[in-house]
C-alpha cells in the first residue's frame, strides 16, 4: 500500500507479524485505519453481520470527518450511529463497551454546536506536544526545558528573518516541493526555466482540448459571429 507523502505512517512498518498486532500507531494512523483501510481489509474475512456492523461504523466516521457536512444529514447520522451501537451489542461482549464507545453518540451533537470535526479535533495539539517533548533534556524539570527550548526557537527564528541566505527552523519543506519549481527528480538536480509564453501556450492548449470549456468556446464564437456578420 502506498499513500501520499504525509498522509499517514507506513503501515508495513507498524505491523508486528509475530504477535499479529499493530505497534506504535499514532492517533491519526488509527483514524486512517478506521475511515479508509479497515472496510477494505474486512471484506470476505468476518461473518456478514460482524463485517457490516464494523463497515457501518467506518462509514459514519468517514462521513463526519469531511470538511463540508450538510446540516440536514445530521439527524440521519445520529440515527445511523445509534443503530450501529445497537448492532455492536448483539455482536461483541459487554467488556467491549466503555466510555469511549459511548462518546460516539455525542459526536453528532458536537458537530451541530461546534461545526465539522476537523475544526476541533486533537491532531494538531498532539503533533505540537511531540515537538515540545523534544525540548526536554532534564526529566526532573520538564516545564523549564520546554519553556527554554520554546524561547530559544522563537529567538532563532526571529533573528533568521533579518539574516540573508539562511533557512529558518521549524516545519521542514516537503521532499516533493522541488517538482513544483521545475527541478528534476532523477539524477542531477537542475533548475529548468520555462518562458511565460510557453506556459500560456500550454495552458491554452489544455483549455482548447477540454470538454468542460467547449460550451464556453462555442458561446464565444457565436458572440463573435453575431458582432461581425460580414467577416468570414
Amino acid at each position: 500500500m502506498k499513500v501520499p507523502s504525509g498522509y499517514s505512517s507506513n503501515m508495513q512498518g507498524r505491523i508486528n507479524m509475530k504477535e499479529k498486532k499493530f505497534t506504535n500507531l499514532k492517533s491519526h494512523d488509527c483514524h486512517i485505519l478506521m475511515t479508509q483501510l479497515l472496510p477494505v481489509t474486512l471484506r470476505g474475512i468476518l461473518p456478514e453481520n460482524v463485517r457490516l456492523t464494523v463497515v457501518k461504523l467506518c462509514a459514519f466516521l468517514n462521513e463526519i470527518s469531511q470538511k463540508a457536512i450538510d446540516p440536514n444529514k445530521l439527524t440521519k447520522l445520529q440515527n445511523d450511529v445509534v443503530q450501529c451501537l445497537v448492532s455492536f451489542e448483539m455482536v461483541f461482549p459487554p467488556s467491549f463497551f466503555n466510555i469511549m464507545t459511548h462518546l460516539l453518540v455525542h459526536i453528532v451533537k458536537e458537530i451541530n454546536i461546534l461545526g465539522p470535526v476537523f475544526l476541533h479535533n486533537m491532531f494538531p495539539f498532539e503533533r505540537y506536544m511531540a515537538v515540545l517533548k523534544k525540548y526536554i533534556c532534564n526529566r526532573s524539570r520538564p516545564e523549564g526545558c520546554i519553556a527554554k527550548g520554546y524561547g530559544t526557537e522563537e529567538i532563532i527564528e526571529f533573528c533568521v528573518d533579518f539574516i540573508d541566505d539562511l533557512s529558518p527552523i521549524g516545519v521542514p519543506m516537503s521532499r516533493h516541493e522541488g517538482r513544483l519549481k521545475g527541478k528534476g527528480t532523477l539524477g542531477k538536480k537542475s533548475n529548468m526555466q520555462i518562458p511565460e509564453s510557453e506556459i500560456r501556450k500550454a495552458n491554452f492548449t489544455v483549455l482548447q482540448n477540454s470538454t468542460l470549456v467547449a460550451p464556453y468556446m462555442d458561446e464565444h464564437m457565436n458572440i463573435v459571429r453575431s458582432e461581425n456578420p460580414f467577416e468570414v
